[in-house]
């Protein structure tokens, strides 16, 4: 197997594949799956964020959530707007 946390020992390779993917895209360690959730890992709230976007079809209404996200992180605007 691989040296990713596993409490139960029992989690396929397929499994462990797909945490570690979740894991590099939501930028945390695998280890923050396992466990009680902290402020860092507040899950819940990117899974919400996502499927908010996911349910946004219109382009520009898209293009206003990310100038609002990037004005709320404190990030300068990107020259191209791609959605």
């Amino acid at each position: 197997m691989n040296a990713d946390p596993d409490p139960e020992g029992c989690l396929p390779d397929s499994a462990h594949r797909r945490l570690r993917r979740l894991a590099e895209i939501l930028g945390c360690p695998v280890s923050d799956f396992f466990g009680p959730p902290t402020v860092r890992t507040d899950l819940s709230a990117t899974v919400e964020l996502l499927r908010l976007w996911h349910a946004i079809t219109d382009e520009a209404d898209r293009a206003a959530v990310l100038r609002c996200a990037r004005e709320a992180a404190g990030v300068v605007e990107r020259a191209v707007e791609t959605v």
